[in-house]
């Protein structure tokens, strides 16, 4: 439900940035992790894909998963 309602966003809200959308990844992917420990290789397998999908159809001369460490957006 969390990857969904991320992909939803990351998709379909015309006023969000490519540095927000990367966040807002960011914070799905600790939340999933947060549910369930251990499911890193599985997320970075299966799920962490379709996240680099939408971003880069959505913002194609950004670069898709580029994140500085600590980096939130409030």
């Amino acid at each position: 439900m969390i990857a969904g309602l991320t992909l939803h966003v990351v998709c379909g809200d015309d006023k969000l940035s490519h540095r927000e959308a990367r966040c807002l990844v960011d914070c799905a992917r600790k939340a999933i992790l947060e549910l369930h420990p251990g499911f890193e290789q599985r997320f970075e397998n299966v799920i962490s894909p379709h996240f680099q999908r939408a971003l880069r159809q959505r913002w194609p001369l950004e670069e898709a998963m580029t994140s500085i460490p600590g980096e939130m957006i409030n």
